[in-house]
């Protein structure tokens, strides 16, 4: 039996409980799940090996599942990664693929968004601190430097993701889900995708802060709801 996929990038560090609140929301529909990651340095990216395998693992994915449609969802840096992969899909994959990003910034004309990548140790705890992330962490000298240097090295993918969506140009078709709460990725960030979409955008607000868990499920869930009135079932 067919069914529909949602795959799923994390944000940097491949934290918080947006793809956990994904995976749950998911098996309630009865549609299938798959977390992916994004590209683990920038050299990687560069190269064109994590697309490449992003694209593979993907296509085997959809098989397995025998999956009528897919839903790329990315949180955060994992947006940009979520929009390139759809990108470079073509239409040999098969399937109509839609894209929902998650308090995802859109970059600038100049390919700038809003970075961790020169942050200090202690910008990066402010950063997370303002988010909830737990104190003794932020505390740790030691767990904290383990912790800011990851997330340095995701936001230097971000950047350079970033700087592609820039120089792309315009996007066929985007939804977006973007909280109040989240004083990093502000709204503003998430709404300038209307200036990067030339057909159907779509854009939900909705309360809560940077990582998304039960209290703004019902807003992914209405979120995903208008992104599949969008995508047909079957190949065009």
């Amino acid at each position: 039996m067919s069914t529909d996929l949602i795959a799923a990038f994390p944000a940097g560090g491949a934290g918080g409980t947006t793809v956990d609140t994904l995976r749950e929301l998911a098996g309630r529909r009865g549609m299938a799940f798959a977390a992916l990651t994004n590209a683990s340095s920038t050299e990687v990216l560069g190269s064109g090996a994590w697309q490449e395998e992003s694209a593979g693992e993907l296509r085997r994915l959809a098989d397995s599942t025998t999956a009528r449609r897919v839903v790329l969802v990315g949180h955060c840096m994992g947006g940009l990664s979520a929009v390139r992969l759809a990108a470079g899909l073509g239409p040999g994959f098969g399937r109509p693929v839609g894209v929902l990003v998650v308090n995802t910034p859109c970059p600038d004309d100049l390919g700038r968004i809003p970075t961790m990548s020169g942050y200090t140790d202690a910008e990066i705890a402010e950063t997370l601190r303002r988010d909830g992330f737990p104190e003794e962490v932020l505390e740790d000298e030691d767990m904290l430097a383990e912790v800011a240097d990851g997330l340095r090295r995701d936001a230097e993918v971000a950047d350079r993701l970033a700087e592609w969506v820039s120089a792309t140009g315009q996007l066929e078709t985007l939804h977006v889900l973007s909280t109040r709460g989240d004083r990093f990725i502000p709204p503003e960030q998430c709404a300038a995708w209307r200036h990067r979409v030339h057909g159907d955008f779509h854009l939900t607000i909705t309360a809560g802060g940077h990582a998304l868990d039960a209290e703004s499920a019902p807003a992914l869930e209405r979120a995903l709801d208008g992104l599949l009135s969008t995508v047909p079932a079957e190949p065009a």
